[in-house]
């Protein structure tokens, strides 16, 4: 994706534009409300492509990749760089762009009936380093090209439709 930084033709110091975490009442309000923008990222680890089980709403209980919402006042990578860190420890390199997608749950994270919707900009890239999961993630899978075609019609269409592409890269 490209980004671009300016303002009445002059450069934005991005930096500017980083602010402290919202508190999290304002952020169940705007979570309720607002369409979230999100990325998530599959990652070649150890011969596969990494997934894990999801611990909270939306997806709880899920086979998912790595991400999340997009962090404010960073470039989208590196965002994601931070995110991949905070989530599971790796560091990415060889970041591609997959695509975006819209994804509507039922569900969401805070109990406020509205549901979660997200825009997700989709990403690959290879990880290196030690994978250690944050309390969010658990039950990490790699998933092997010959993994993929077992588990390839139990996983969500948004996993399997961005998983068929990932598969051919790798």
């Amino acid at each position: 994706m490209k980004e671009y930084f300016f303002e009445d033709r002059e450069v934005v110091d991005i930096d500017d534009l980083k602010s402290e975490k919202m508190p999290k009442e304002d952020y169940i309000k705007a979570h309720k409300s607002l369409v979230i923008f999100c990325h998530d990222i599959f990652i070649e680890y150890n011969d596969g492509i990494l997934l894990v089980i999801r611990k909270e709403f939306p997806a709880k209980g899920i086979l998912w990749p790595i991400g999340g919402r997009v962090l404010r006042g960073y470039s989208v990578e590196d965002s994601l760089r931070l995110k991949v860190k905070e989530e599971c420890g790796l560091e990415i390199e060889d970041i591609k762009g997959l695509g975006c997608a819209r994804t509507f749950f039922k569900t969401d994270p805070f109990g406020h009936g509205k549901g979660t919707d997200s825009i997700n900009f989709v990403y690959f890239a290879k990880g290196k380093g030690e994978l250690r999961l944050d309390e969010l993630h658990e039950k990490p899978m790699i998933v092997s090209k010959e993994k993929y075609k077992e588990i390839r019609d139990d996983l969500h269409p948004y996993i399997r439709d961005f998983m068929d592409k990932v598969i051919e890269m790798f």
